[in-house]
């Protein structure tokens, strides 16, 4: 097993295994104090650090997208950062020295009320996925977990040593002594030399290599590649039926769509996983109708939750999660079932099952808070502990479901890509990147996760936006699943050939861009959107859109040598060589999108 450095110590956690380069941490659940329960605490030497996190997709914090960003603290600073399933409400209260406590109607899921405002770019407590890179002198640390429940990160400078610390927070995390020794969540650790660009370079490593399983799609029809081109029902929310869903499969497998999911809208209610009456032939005969197309078939279910008129609600009113005294109203007015109560959890694991047997699935996509917090005394879980059972029970559900159902394919939509971690990423094929579903935010939330997850790994939904044909299209080629959620009514017979081109390269490169590099040009203007993915061989291939208005644009790809560069819309090629100067370009001032690839010349 790898070492620690000798001049580091670390507290609490145990070295138990390696990957990747990193220190796998086991863990254990007895040190509960007033601050919580420390899963780990590393100690180095400096007077400084920068400190890099990945913000996930937020409701409350909507303007900032996923997205990368860094702090340096010198003697005296701390920052706190929350991961977890309400991380940014979480934050906020942490920082307003409130209790972490739902409201008790309406948004619940964004846990406080919309008057509280969630973390500023300055304050010391945020939000962020359950890892950190940090830089201390010449050395990178990057630490992450596998938990998908409340998780505290502080980083603090204390004169010459620089000190951070894992806990799970007393306000969500209180066990009784009897459960106080019970195994905690793994972590793991890497600390070498080298910046924040090796760290977060060895974090993607590690999860290509140990956490992420590629999908069986040996059973799909046409044994399509993955990352799959995806459709989707929510381009008219759930004003669907039979006959509108075959008319939308006909529309997107003719421009090269791979599976077909019906989103919310076919069930009896949230929590009534049965098909209602405007599905009269149910969804076996559509996931049939779909392989006959050519096409996957899959649902979206918000499987963590249950309208309060449900059956299941109904039957089971003792099966809801509780917190300090009501029952949260969450997600279209919802609530959560507690999945840390046994009885709870075995029932969904069945509904499940059942699902995927007698609708023949081969996708499912779940959303919704599906890890909830309860204290409820009645429950099989430890009261002080709920959100930890809901989260271990969580995990269980859905790595059953894998080992039952190894063709399906599992897809986490989580309220828009909530909470991520390991153990989320472990438990998955993909995960939304964000939910806007708008040009400007997917590009934000491709090169911000792509810092750190492979392109394979990032559903982007295309969607709701105000930019048209190949400026929409061309952003959407590089990483995926590629999610159509338009309604194909709307699709002129220019926009339906240009998405099947788009398609045909998101296709062609899919499985080479896997390990990708990914980046954004600098463009002038501004408002321009850019993707840049790059492979170890040197090949790259950009997307680039410009909207509405925009008719000449300047790039700055930095690229030097000679090369094939190839317009992917059109096929024509041409060799140039390159000496890392800006190039301009002209584009149509309706909006455009540009598709270029390189290749370096051999000759």
């Amino acid at each position: 097993m790898t070492p620690l450095p000798p001049d580091v110590e670390l507290g609490h956690a145990t070295p138990s295994g390696e990957a990747a380069g990193f220190v796998r941490l086991t863990t254990d659940l007895r040190d509960h104090g007033p601050a919580g329960t420390c899963l780990a605490e590393l100690r180095l030497p400096g007077r400084q650090v920068e400190v890099e996190w990945l913000y996930p997709f937020s409701w409350d914090s909507a303007d900032r997208g996923v997205v990368t960003t860094t702090r340096r603290l010198v003697p005296g600073d701390r920052l706190c950062l929350h991961a977890g399933p309400y991380g940014t409400a979480d934050a906020a209260a942490h920082r307003d020295g409130v209790g972490m406590e739902f409201p008790p109607t309406g948004d619940g899921h964004r846990y406080r009320p919309d008057s509280v405002l969630p973390p500023q770019p300055d304050d010391d407590h945020q939000d962020t996925a359950a890892w950190l890179v940090a830089r201390v002198a010449d050395r990178y640390v990057c630490l992450a977990w596998e938990y998908s429940g409340h998780l505290i990160m502080t980083v603090e400078v204390d004169t010459d040593q620089v000190v951070i610390r894992s806990v799970l927070p007393a306000d969500t995390f209180a066990p009784t002594a009897e459960t106080r020794s019970a195994p905690g969540p793994t972590g793991w650790l890497s600390i070498a030399a080298g910046d924040l660009e090796t760290g977060a370079a060895a974090l993607r490593q590690l999860i290509i290599e140990e956490m992420i399983t590629p999908p069986d799609l040996s059973d799909s029809p046409g044994r399509p590649g993955f990352p799959c081109l995806v459709a989707n029902s929510w381009g008219v929310q759930e004003n669907t039926s039979t006959t509108r869903i075959l008319a939308m499969m006909d529309a997107t497998a003719a421009v090269g769509a791979e599976v077909f999911v019906v989103d919310k809208g076919w069930e009896r209610s949230v929590g009534d996983w049965y098909p209602n009456d405007r599905f009269p032939s149910g969804l076996r005969a559509l996931s049939q109708e779909a392989r006959r197309r050519g096409m996957g078939f899959g649902v979206w279910c918000g499987w963590g939750n249950a309208d309060p008129r449900s059956p299941v609600a109904l039957q089971h009113p003792d099966w809801l999660a509780t917190s300090r005294g009501h029952i949260p109203v969450l997600s279209f007015d919802n609530h959560a079932l507690c999945l840390g109560h046994d009885p709870a959890r075995d029932w969904v694991l069945a509904e499940l099952s059942r699902l995927v047997t007698d609708d023949a699935l081969d996708w499912l996509l779940h959303d919704f808070e599906t890890i909830a917090r309860c204290d409820a005394a009645h429950h099989t879980h430890d009261s002080g502990a709920g959100e930890h059972a809901a989260e271990a029970a969580f995990h269980h559900i859905l790595r059953t479901l894998a080992l039952r159902f190894p063709h399906l394919v599992l897809e986490n939509c989580w309220n828009g890509v909530r909470p991520l971690d390991l153990a989320m990423i472990r438990s998955h094929h993909t995960t939304i990147t964000e939910d806007h579903c708008r040009t400007h935010e997917n590009t934000l939330a491709k090169v911000g996760l792509g810092r750190h997850l492979p392109l394979d790994w990032q559903s982007a939904y295309m969607g709701a936006d105000d930019r048209d044909g190949r400026a929409r299209f061309a952003p959407y080629v590089i990483g995926g699943p590629w999610v159509l959620m338009d309604d194909p009514d709307t699709w002129t017979q220019q926009s339906r050939a240009d998405l099947a081109r788009a398609a045909d390269v998101f296709k062609a490169w899919r499985t080479d861009l896997r390990t990708a590099t990914i980046s954004r040009i600098t463009a002038t203007p501004s408002s321009v959107d850019t993707v840049l993915a790059t492979l170890a061989d040197g090949r790259a291939l950009m997307a680039i859109s410009a909207p509405p208005g925009v008719r000449q644009i300047e790039l700055e790809p930095g690229f030097v040598g000679t090369y094939v560069v190839r317009d992917e819309w059109s096929g024509t090629e041409s060799g140039q060589d390159l000496d890392g100067s800006p190039w301009l370009i002209d584009v149509e001032p309706t909006g455009d999108g540009l598709i270029l690839s390189l290749t370096p010349s051999s000759g």
